[in-house]
């Protein structure tokens, strides 16, 4: 039978719903029945006409468009399940006939708001059921519906609109306290933004913030992506983002959007509980507020040979050994008022003295984990400093008294804490193994220096690596850095180190350079003590001068809690060196709110991004975002991006989908010798 039924009321309605007043909306009117595409609208010719005709079209043209670049699972669930045939027969069959979806795509640089309607009917002559599914672009009106969640939403301080051509603000609502600000009053948006610096915004951060907020910076973010953040620190010491996003361009017009950030910023992103710097602000909260009702204690906590349960059990094992001490500590008889993780299996807590029992310890810190089919022995230790009502020290200097404890433990299996005694600085520092030892292993050439590549997001390339140290002691056997490097920092011994992994490094370069061999940046890590010794800075910037190879392939790296002590010393040296042609990269970068005034005070090469986040991705969405957050960030500040920690594929996919620069970890390359890195340089 012929099923063409031209000029009737069903062919009518057919194109009708196919035209649409939209000329640039997308459709197919198909035969759900025998799942055929008869028709397509396409604009753009965009490999639909290819699927007409023939069963399992419609099937395979959403699984290769649309499907893979839907962003949100939940939404793309809801597509397939209804897309299916079965599932559209069902809906009919019930007597409905019309259907709507609406999901976020994201196909190369932008993100488009879909909305499909799908109407149902029966073809009056075969009785097939058939529909018509039309795609509308929905951005706009979904940007709306957003803008209206926003205003309803407690999380955001301020929601305000901005009329560029007017230079007016109209503030929605807002929750800063001690101001007179108005709301849905027009404002002259230069006398807002000062007097938010000077009654809401950190002394030491008001010309950062003001120079941030200018119009000009503004419109000149706006101008390149369509969006515009910072991060800022309020009067209260918090973190606070400034988003500035296109209301309507045409008419330059600007939404607003502050949020609180601090609670993310000051957590850490393996165990979800405080990292450093949210320790220390939310001790010296609690102290500045309580200072006359309670007695209080900092403990500083760590795992006897973590580095041994990871290199034994894997680093997954190992993140969870560290989440079950935490939680273990958490819900203790302590009921700590902070606990936050300082670094690798380092924590601090601040507890009420009335809930510290030492000789309760013991059970807390020693027991059993079950991984796989073992049973693991954990053991901890810790040291405990009493903070006395005359205490001038700040939180940061308690830590380290109650480190110095903790290192003063001899049999953790007998008493597994030690409490802070005035003498024991001097005894610490005497005692330490690893400084004792530095000069004869240094002689001795039992340090070496290996290489890890570092590989281009973008072709999987070598074009660069680090050097790395690894202790081949005498005496304890293979020790990694994370075993004998903080104490070497602690005591200042770790310039020693340093200079020879510097040397060796150079000498590795030369020889390459005047056999005329293969090139690539080797970068070498410089601590916070490197950056306080005028001789160590001056030796360096001597020999760059000296070598007669491009000072291109020389690199050094520094970690975050560095810089934000560094000297003015520090800084030149970093810019002598920036001069010569040497680059300077932030390692860690991400692990505290820091971070930020870090990045607005000097300019790196690149970021390093703290591989705490590496490991999350995929796991939590949020985490997700603020790798998203980061590569986007420095990248809008003319920086480079290093993921470090990789570890699978589905961490390298993520990082390079989203612009990652440059990627460093164990599923490219291990740490190797020089000998192999040269093999693999000259293949």
């Amino acid at each position: 039978m012929e099923r063409s039924l031209k000029d009737t009321p069903y062919e009518r309605r057919i194109q009708r719903l196919m035209t649409g007043e939209d000329g640039d909306q997308y459709g197919f009117y198909i035969n759900i029945t025998d799942n055929i595409v008869r028709e397509v609208k396409n604009p753009e010719k965009a490999c639909w006409e290819d699927e007409t005709g023939r069963p399992g079209g419609v099937t395979h043209w959403l699984q290769k468009q649309i499907y893979p670049y839907i962003l949100d699972d939940e939404e793309e669930k809801k597509f397939r399940r209804t897309f299916l045939k079965e599932e559209l027969l069902r809906i009919f069959q019930t007597g409905q006939r019309h259907i709507q979806l609406g999901y976020r795509f994201r196909k190369g640089k932008y993100i488009t708001c879909y909305t499909v309607n799908i109407e149902m009917f029966e073809h009056p002559v075969d009785h097939t059921v058939e529909c018509c599914a039309i795609w509308r672009n929905d951005t706009i009106p979904y940007i709306n519906r957003v803008m209206t969640h926003m205003l309803l939403r407690d999380k955001y301080r301020m929601i305000a609109v901005l009329d560029i051509q007017e230079n007016t603000v109209f503030v929605r609502k807002h929750t800063f306290e001690n101001t007179e600000i108005p709301c849905d009053s027009p404002l002259e948006y230069e006398g807002f933004i000062r007097e938010l610096s000077e009654k809401c915004i950190q002394e030491k951060s008001r010309e950062w913030f003001r120079t941030s907020a200018s119009l000009n910076t503004m419109e000149e973010n706006l101008q390149v992506a369509g969006t515009y953040s910072f991060t800022v620190y309020n009067a209260d010491c918090g973190a606070e983002r400034y988003t500035y996003q296109w209301l309507d361009k045409e008419y330059r017009e600007v939404l607003i959007a502050v949020e609180d950030r601090t609670v993310e910023m000051e957590k850490d992103p393996l165990t979800d509980y405080l990292n450093r710097d949210g320790f220390v602000r939310k001790t010296e909260n609690i102290l500045k507020k309580n200072a006359d009702r309670y007695q209080f204690a900092i403990i500083y906590f760590n795992i006897r040979k973590f580095s041994g349960l990871n290199d034994v059990y894997g680093y997954e094992n190992g993140d969870r050994i560290l989440r079950s001490y935490m939680d273990r500590i958490q819900n203790s008889m302590l009921r700590p008022l902070a606990l936050g993780r300082v670094a690798a299996d380092r924590f601090q807590a601040l507890v009420d003295v009335k809930n510290l029992e030492p000789a309760a310890l013991g059970k807390l810190l020693q027991y059993q984990m079950q991984i796989g089919e073992k049973q693991v022995e954990i053991y901890g230790r810790c040291g405990i400093y009493y903070i006395s009502k005359q205490c001038k020290l700040d939180v940061s200097q308690m830590c380290d008294l109650a480190k110095i404890a903790k290192n003063k433990i001899s049999n953790q299996y007998v008493q597994p804490y030690a409490i802070y005694q005035e003498d024991m600085r001097t005894e610490y520092e005497q005692k330490n193994r690893a400084l004792l030892n530095l000069e004869k292993a240094l002689e001795q050439e039992e340090f070496v220096v290996c290489y890890q590549p570092v590989v281009e997001g973008k072709t999987g390339q070598i074009v660069s690596a680090e050097a790395l140290v690894r202790w081949n002691s005498s005496g304890e056997g293979p020790m990694i850095p994370s075993v004998f490097v903080p104490e070497l920092e602690d005591s200042g011994y770790i310039t020693k180190l340093d200079t020879y992994i510097d040397q060796t490094v150079r000498r590795f370069q030369e020889e390459r350079y005047h056999k005329g061999k293969r090139m690539i940046p080797v970068a070498v890590n410089l601590s916070r003590m490197d950056l306080m010794n005028s001789r160590l800075m001056e030796r360096i910037c001597t020999e760059l001068q000296e070598t007669k190879v491009p000072k291109q392939y020389f690199r050094y790296e520094i970690i975050e809690s560095a810089y934000t002590i560094i000297s003015k010393e520090g800084e030149e040296f970093l810019k002598r060196l920036r001069k010569e042609g040497v680059q300077i990269f932030l390692d860690d970068f991400g692990t505290g709110i820091s971070t930020f005034e870090t990045v607005r005070d000097y300019t790196f090469d690149a970021l390093k991004m703290d591989m705490g986040f590496v490991k999350k991705i995929g796991k939590d969405p949020k985490r997700d975002a603020i790798v998203i957050s980061i590569i986007d960030m420095a990248h809008r500040m003319g920086m480079k991006v290093v993921a470090e920690g990789i570890e699978n594929k589905q961490q390298s996919e993520f990082l390079c989908n989203h612009g990652c620069d440059y990627l460093q970890g164990y599923y490219y390359y291990k740490p190797m010798s020089a000998e192999e890195f040269s093999k693999l340089l000259d293949k």
